[in-house]
């Protein structure tokens, strides 16, 4: 236990490792992924050439979600039950826990999607831009 605080900076070298990392094999995982933010996202929507999809729990999208997002939990591209409908259209990807699981992305990538995009900051971030719920 001594040598926790004589050695953080080793932890802090490991995290900054597995960050960089996960970037590169993104790619390598199934399917290149771009980040975006509110404004974009709802501009994607509106012209419909996007879809909303929000990967938290039934529950959780239950007590408030942005009014356009398809609720597909995370879980579901993880044990094999996801299934899209529509694959033509980039895909806008509401994280759960600011996280999305490299099966989600593999997934978009098997399936044909043409994009996938990341929404940062989820409902919170959507309601400091002023969008609608």
């Amino acid at each position: 236990m001594e040598l926790v605080p004589q050695y953080w900076w080793i932890g802090l070298i490991a995290i900054v490792v597995i960050v960089l990392l996960s970037k590169k094999t993104s790619k390598a995982f199934g399917g290149e992924t771009e980040e975006i933010d509110a404004k974009r996202a709802a501009e994607l929507i509106e012209q419909e050439q996007a879809l909303l999809i929000d990967l938290a729990e039934k529950t959780t999208f239950e007590k408030g979600h942005i009014s356009c997002a398809v609720n597909m939990p995370g879980i579901s591209f993880i044990n094999g039950t996801a299934e899209l409908s529509v694959t033509s259209k980039p895909v806008i990807l509401v994280p759960m826990k600011g996280l999305i699981p490299m099966p989600v992305v593999q997934y978009m990538d098997s399936v044909g999607v043409p994009k996938t995009y990341i929404f940062k900051g989820g409902l919170e971030a959507w309601k400091e831009a002023g969008l609608p719920l």
